[in-house]
């Protein structure tokens, strides 16, 4: 890492959620085996929470002799969505799921990031460029710190896809198209491409299409045979591909616990992190494959976009994101652009190049690649000590 500067925001402020406040669930010193508490807003049946949540802490209490034991909250019951980095970093929570865009204002470097998948739409590699730049690069690693928690490593959903009533696959098809976006740079994407954005709850997709309210929806496969299930609705899922979104962080650590574990339970939480990471990430990927194949037997078409619609795409992206520099400056307060995405760049390109060649559904060889490139060059016994 190249600086690390100590401005980080006093840990244990009061604050009440759910009900419960510091004075009932404290950061407390790992030095005797107890229970700790591990907040999502995630469903109990999402990758995430299954994969990277439940399978994770199960793990890390095998691995740990019993000593690190975490309870797995899930549905934002101990604490909701948009507070899940204020509770860990003040202690309701030792460990949290957060999403990065929910808190646009606490964590500018990584909402500005956000929609660099357009230009590498690879879940695998967002995933693993994301997590390697937050937890190497300065401006990364205190974009969370200065918020009382430390970076843990990352995630990405799959690459999204148009999924349609019809049958889209030109430009021409899509302008005047109701579509649902899911904001940031798909909206305006969709913009750009003349569709008419519809403003609707991810829950509530599947009734968009059956009142006739929506054309098309922005989302990734999965959500054709597991969620909303749109392969009942849908005719069509045009394959441009998309950005995945990941923005977020799978495992923000509250700063007392993290500080109060010894050298060697901070690393058994980095091995077991990268498994995590690729269990989830294959897991994605291996959804995502189902998915496609069920809708194809099923009668959806799989559509491959023309050149009037992949270039419009790629044209897009090459003019800059649809604004993606000026949103980063006005709305993030980014000051040099240009100069943060120059640094992100070069994690993007490395991931693609590392993953050339390598089965995406070996679990161990990409375990090998993520502890390799991420966690085992980081020194345990200062990262997230200052």
């Amino acid at each position: 890492m190249r600086s690390l500067l100590s401005n980080a925001r006093p840990v244990g402020a009061a604050l009440a959620v759910a009900g419960l406040t510091i004075a009932s669930l404290t950061a407390a010193e790992p030095a005797a085996a107890e229970q700790y508490n591990l907040s999502t807003w995630l469903e109990p049946n999402h990758i995430i929470t299954r994969k990277a949540h439940v399978e994770w802490a199960e793990a890390v209490k095998q691995a740990s002799g019993g000593a690190i034991d975490f309870q797995v909250f899930v549905g934002g019951a101990l604490i909701p969505a948009k507070s899940t980095m204020q509770g860990t970093a003040d202690g309701i929570a030792q460990v949290g799921f957060h999403t990065a865009t929910y808190t646009p204002s606490d964590l500018p470097v990584s909402n500005a990031l956000a929609d660099m998948g357009f230009k590498t739409p690879d879940a695998f590699v967002m995933a693993f460029a994301y997590s390697d730049f937050m937890m190497h690069e300065a401006a990364g690693y205190q974009d969370w710190r200065k918020n009382g928690v430390i970076f843990g490593g990352g995630y990405s959903t799959p690459i999204y896809y148009f999924l349609c009533r019809g049958e889209n696959r030109t430009l021409a098809d899509f302008k005047g198209k109701r579509v649902r976006m899911p904001g940031g740079g798909w909206a305006r994407f969709g913009q750009h491409i003349g569709v008419v954005g519809v403003n609707v709850p991810s829950s509530e997709i599947y009734t968009a299409f059956e009142r006739g309210s929506v054309d098309c929806t922005a989302s990734d496969p999965t959500h054709l045979t597991s969620g909303a299930t749109l392969m009942e609705v849908v005719d069509s899922v045009t394959l441009l591909k998309m950005s995945p979104f990941y923005a977020g962080v799978t495992w923000a650590y509250n700063v007392p616990f993290w500080q109060g574990l010894t050298d060697a339970q901070r690393r058994l939480l980095f091995d077991e992190s990268a498994k995590a990471m690729v269990r989830m990430e294959v897991e994605y990927d291996k959804n995502v494959e189902a998915a496609l194949a069920a809708a194809r037997q099923k009668g959806v078409k799989l559509i491959e976009p023309d050149a009037t619609l992949q270039q419009s795409y790629d044209q897009w992206v090459a003019d800059g994101i649809g604004g993606v520099a000026e949103i980063a400056k006005e709305k993030h307060g980014i000051q040099d652009p240009a100069a943060l995405f120059a640094s992100f760049e070069p994690y993007m390109t490395k991931w693609v190049g590392l993953m050339k060649g390598v089965d995406r559904h070996d679990e161990a060889a990409l375990t090998k690649l993520v502890k390799a490139e991420i966690y085992d060059t980081l020194d345990v016994s200062k990262y997230g000590m200052e």
